[in-house]
């Protein structure tokens, strides 16, 4: 990401471009003044979870209970964005550069609001504002990457933008395109099941079912989660992995397309002792969902990046183009539509086995209407390139 700026020259009124360094570098200054003070904290106590009992447990009770958990849930994606973006800093240390990525990847990735990109940067300004008061810790009084970044990224897209209405005939003219596997499964797999970025990264061998003898022999734990039972061709999404925002774990079904990608990229799949399903081409580890939606990007852009009028197509856009196509296409109901995005809230106190009095029943309702009306891809299948990379 460029550090350069625009600003008028003083002499001639042409625009010029300026960087941080520039300034940094003609007064002496650091624009990275965190940086030497990484490796140290690796050394200590966590400075989130310091914020968290010295300041959110002594405010009022009741708010107290209310907040910390958005507070935790905030600084643990913080946490995994710096792991995805720079590994060894500290996530106590950032600069702006490192806070603008993380708006953007709230914004474009994740699709969330201003208001909610809003709430998240106050929850990490204030544990750093706290750290800034300390004595005892390094942050110094006049940089502050968070207020920085705030001011020199925008928070959101214009909210009268909408998002690309692709036909159904258009999006495989797209899709048809894509010939890379491992692109092809994920894609395939967030337009027909809606699944979010962080699910996709999230899901485990075990958490996937397909009726496939040669799969099933490469991978011996393929769908051997409980609440997959003996049901075939499915997929389980739990609720209380990081990362997954559903109130309630869910089942959802493999259609005939879908299990013919998913053999597909299985049997290309790196063999590597790992639990995830997808894994980043890079590290054959746990993809992130920034490598999810650099995925998009690479196959959909430009063609249909931003415009005055819409949105960029990004992961978002695949959960978007199942929901309408649940809600809207086939007429399935709300509460089901909710059930396979995960989305409705349960009353808990009501459901003391969320798998038993949950999960099952909806998955019975939805299973034969999904797999009979979900849309086709018309995969051109002797046509695909096979290859990972």
């Amino acid at each position: 990401m460029s550090n350069d700026k625009f600003s008028l020259d003083a002499n001639t009124g042409e625009s010029i471009s300026t960087s941080d360094s520039d300034y940094a570098d003609a007064f002496g200054r650091s624009n990275d003044p965190l940086a030497q003070y990484s490796d140290a904290f690796y050394k200590v106590p966590d400075p989130f979870a310091h914020f968290v009992k010295n300041v959110l447990e002594n405010r009022d009770r009741i708010e107290s209970e209310f907040t910390t958990t958005n507070y935790q849930r905030t600084y643990r994606q913080w946490r995994t964005h710096m792991e995805s973006v720079a590994p060894d800093r500290h996530p106590a240390c950032p600069n702006s550069q490192h806070v603008k990525s993380f708006i953007e990847w709230q914004r474009d990735v994740h699709d969330n609001s201003r208001r909610t990109i809003k709430g998240k940067l106050s929850r990490l300004a204030q544990a750093y504002e706290y750290w800034q008061d300390k004595p005892d810790l390094p942050h110094p009084p006049d940089y502050h990457p968070f207020e920085i970044a705030r001011k020199e990224t925008s928070l959101g897209n214009n909210p009268t933008k909408n998002y690309y209405d692709l036909t159904l005939e258009a999006l495989r003219v797209e899709f048809q395109e894509i010939e890379n596997i491992l692109h092809r499964a994920i894609i395939g797999l967030q337009l027909k099941q809606g699944e979010r970025a962080s699910e996709v990264c999230n899901l485990k061998i075990p958490e996937l079912n397909l009726s496939h003898q040669e799969v099933q022999t490469h991978y011996p734990e393929l769908g051997t989660h409980p609440a997959i039972g003996d049901r075939t061709d499915v997929i389980y999404v739990p609720q209380d992995r990081d990362g997954n925002k559903s109130s309630n774990p869910r089942l959802i079904p493999i259609d005939n397309e879908l299990r013919w990608l998913l053999i597909r990229y299985l049997l290309t799949r790196p063999q590597v002792d790992e639990p995830w399903v997808f894994l980043s081409k890079r590290t054959f580890t746990q993809m992130d969902p920034n490598g999810v939606n650099d995925i998009w990007k690479e196959e959909f852009h430009p063609e249909y990046g931003e415009t005055e009028k819409y949105k960029p197509i990004t992961s978002h856009f695949g959960r978007h183009w199942f929901s309408s196509w649940c809600r809207l296409e086939i007429g399935m109901s709300r509460e089901n539509v909710q059930y396979l995005r995960g989305d409705k809230v349960a009353p808990i106190e009501e459901f003391p086995d969320a798998i038993d009095e949950y999960l099952h029943p909806n998955y019975e309702l939805i299973e034969d209407s999904y797999r009979s009306e979900v849309f086709n891809l018309d995969i051109q299948r002797n046509h695909i390139q096979i290859r990972y990379k």
